[in-house]
């Protein structure tokens, strides 16, 4: 991986890669110290290494739940064995019945489904916690005072043509919003791995975070909960995009800025 200068560091976001390296402890010490000034600047990197650290941790203590105890696959060996031949007292070997052999199959092939699907459930619930905690996070991080959007204007015609050569996909903003909703600007970010476009409104006075996605990148969003810690999740896609949204406004009215969105984006 390149080494990036300090400025480099302060304008652009870490890309995955670099995210995982620092993690993992794989960088250079003068490339771990670039990471670590441009973190000590940036919130959204910050936020998606404290997201990907909990994550490697949680995936690690999984491996250990679920691992059987080494007894358990001797047991399951010898009893399978001991069903599949006897010896007899001549020394010779008797075949056990063909619904025995079926049996035993079909007990192993259960127990097999029930943990795999014990596991995929287990995956699915903490994915769904991990994205919810990464959208809050970051839209928590522009709640705060020091939080300054890369791209500042009520015009759209400003905040769309920002991200032109800075994002893989493109979009469209409605030039009608809803009553008392406000664009505010925009910030480059990441979001579950991808490339993403920040859209910050306010819709009475309170501060609303957009977030918009490729969705031939990433085709399908795990659901997501429609409430946590107080703020309402709202999640939409169209032919190319997913849009989530995050607030403490009326859901009603985070519902209808989500529809504007949607209605005027062009088809794949």
């Amino acid at each position: 991986m390149n080494q990036m200068s300090q400025n480099d560091q302060s304008t652009e976001h870490l890309n995955p890669d670099e995210v995982n390296a620092f993690i993992d402890d794989e960088l250079l010490p003068g490339e771990q110290q670039g990471v670590q000034h441009h973190l000590s600047t940036c919130h959204g990197c910050t936020l998606r290494v404290l997201s990907a650290t909990r994550l490697k941790a949680a995936t690690g203590r999984a491996g250990q739940r679920f691992a059987p105890p080494p007894e358990a696959l001797g047991r399951l060996t010898a009893q399978l064995h001991s069903q599949q031949t006897e010896t007899a007292p001549q020394g010779k070997k008797k075949v056990v019945s063909f619904d025995s052999f079926r049996t035993a199959a079909w007990t192993a092939l259960a127990a097999a489904v029930l943990l795999t699907v014990s596991l995929f459930g287990w995956r699915q619930m903490h994915q769904t916690n991990t994205l919810a905690a990464e959208l809050l996070d970051q839209h928590l991080a522009t709640l705060s005072n020091g939080a300054t959007p890369q791209v500042i204007s009520t015009d759209r015609h400003t905040v769309k043509p920002w991200f032109q050569g800075r994002l893989p996909f493109s979009f469209n903003l409605p030039e009608t919003l809803p009553p008392d909703t406000i664009l505010k600007g925009a910030d480059l970010t990441y979001f579950n791995g991808q490339p993403t476009a920040l859209l910050l409104y306010t819709i009475h006075k309170h501060e609303v975070s957009i977030f918009l996605t490729q969705r031939s990148t990433s085709p399908t969003l795990t659901p997501l909960p429609r409430t946590r810690a107080g703020f309402y999740l709202r999640t939409a896609t169209t032919s190319n995009l997913n849009i989530v949204a995050v607030s403490d406004v009326n859901p009603a009215d985070l519902d209808l800025l989500v529809a504007a969105l949607v209605s005027i984006q062009k088809p794949a």
